[in-house]
């Protein structure tokens, strides 16, 4: 039976982002919506391992985009052998956790420099997302 690898943070870094928002932002318009896209990817190495999210937010009205950002933040991780989780479940469930706070936190503090009212992410189930991401790619092949 081969050893699991434990996880131990080393860095979490700000590799892209980008913020617009128009010049006049109606928020009380009934038609106002926003949407959030995340993916995760990862990168294995001889006891490493680095974890990127990247993050589109959108928010306005139809396809009328007055607030857009996207946010691209990677985790690396020390990987050492006597865990309890597996790489792939780490890599697609623990790491965007870690990770997300810090995406979070960013955005809402991009938002009050842009002078509206902070964006505040709702907190993302990782498991699943991950599980629809499997689904996803199960149903294209």
């Amino acid at each position: 039976m081969s050893e699991k690898p434990s996880y131990s943070l080393q860095h979490i870094l700000l590799l892209d982002s980008n913020f617009t928002r128009s010049w006049s932002i109606d928020f009380d318009e009934p038609n106002f919506t926003n949407s959030v896209d995340i993916e995760v990817e990862d990168t294995r190495g001889d006891n490493m391992l680095s974890v990127t999210l990247h993050l589109t937010f959108k928010a306005g009205v139809g396809d009328d985009y007055q607030v857009r950002a996207y946010i691209k933040m990677v985790g690396i991780f020390s990987t050492t052998a006597k865990g309890e989780l597996s790489i792939d479940q780490f890599a697609s469930i623990n790491a965007p956790a870690i990770i997300f706070p810090f995406i979070r936190e960013h955005l809402s503090s991009l938002s009050v420099k842009a002078g509206i009212n902070p964006i505040l992410l709702s907190p993302v189930n990782f498991v699943q997302h991950s599980e629809q991401k499997k689904k996803k790619k199960t149903s294209s092949k």
